[in-house]
C-alpha cells in the first residue's frame, strides 16, 4: 500500500510518502517553526530512516524544518534543485547536511529516481535555473501502478505552461497544488489539462497571504474536481493500492 501523509505545518509544504516497501520520501519540512511538528509526526509513524528527501526550493517555508529532520533521522539521499539562498534555513540545511557527511544532489527534468519496484517517479521540472525561487520548483510525478500522483512544490504559471507541452499530464488522479492554492499557479488551463480526482492544498489558517485564492477554488470547483485543504482538515492521509485512492477518514471539502 502506498501512503501520501499531508502534514500540517500551517503555512507551508511538508508530505511524507511512504512506499509498499516500506520506503519513505519527505517532501519539504514546513518552516523554521516546524521542526518539531515534522519531526513528531515522524516519530509517530515510527519512521527511522528517510530513504529521500526532496527539497522542492530553497524557500523557507519549505526547508525551515529539514535541518532538524536530518539530525535526527537517518537520511540516504537529500535532492533540491541547483539553486542556493541567503536565508538562514538555507544555511541550516546545508550545515546539517555537512555535519552527517550528506552530499545534497540537484535534480532537473528527466531524472528518474529509483525507490521502489513497483514505483516510477520522473522529475518534470525545472529544466533550467532561474532567478525566481519558486520557478525553479521540482515538481515530480509518482506512478504506483494505475495510479498517478503530481507534486508541484511552488512552480508558477509559466512552469505549468512548460509542463503541458512537454508532458502528457492527462493520467493525473492525485495533485498536490502548487504555491498553497496562490492565483499565481493553478491556471484554469493546467488544472482542465491535468483533471485530477483529487486536489490537495497546504496553507496556513487564516493566512496573512490569502491562500488559497478564490480564483484556484472557483477553477477546481468548475473541473469537479475534490479538494482538500490543511487549514480546514489538519494532517491528511491518502492511501492507494495501486487502483484506487482511499482516506480513512471523512476530510471536509
Amino acid at each position: 500500500m502506498l501512503e501520501i501523509h499531508i502534514i500540517d505545518v500551517g503555512q507551508g509544504d511538508s508530505i511524507l510518502i511512504k512506499t509498499p516497501s516500506d520506503k519513505n520520501i519527505l517532501v519539504d519540512g514546513g518552516d523554521e517553526n516546524s521542526d518539531y511538528i515534522v519531526t513528531s509526526y515522524l516519530k509517530k509513524e515510527k519512521v527511522k530512516t528517510i530513504d529521500m528527501v526532496i527539497a522542492t526550493h530553497p524557500d523557507s517555508d519549505h526547508i525551515g524544518g529539514l535541518d532538524s529532520v536530518i539530525n535526527n533521522f537517518k537520511v540516504n539521499n537529500i535532492y533540491m534543485p541547483e539553486n542556493d539562498s541567503d536565508s538562514s534555513s538555507y544555511k541550516n540545511l546545508i550545515n546539517a547536511c555537512n555535519n552527517k557527511d550528506l552530499t545534497l544532489e540537484y535534480l532537473y527534468r528527466g531524472y528518474n529516481l529509483p525507490i521502489d519496484k513497483d514505483i516510477d517517479i520522473l522529475v518534470l521540472s525545472p529544466s533550467y535555473i532561474q532567478n525566481e525561487s519558486n520557478l525553479n520548483s521540482i515538481v515530480f510525478n509518482l506512478i504506483y501502478k494505475n495510479k498517478s500522483f503530481l507534486f508541484t512544490g511552488d512552480c508558477e504559471e509559466s512552469n505549468e505552461k512548460e509542463l503541458i507541452s512537454a508532458f502528457n499530464l492527462e493520467s493525473v488522479d492525485f495533485l498536490k497544488i502548487a504555491h498553497h492554492g496562490s492565483s499565481s499557479s493553478s491556471t484554469p488551463e493546467f488544472i482542465q489539462e491535468v483533471s485530477p480526482d483529487l486536489a490537495i492544498i497546504s496553507c496556513g489558517y487564516k493566512n496573512q497571504y490569502g491562500h488559497p485564492h478564490q480564483s484556484t477554488i472557483d477553477t477546481l470547483r468548475e473541473n469537479n474536481i475534490i479538494t482538500y485543504r490543511t487549514d480546514i482538515n489538519g494532517d491528511m492521509i491518502f492511501y492507494s493500492d495501486g487502483l484506487t485512492i482511499t482516506t480513512r477518514k471523512k476530510y471536509k471539502e
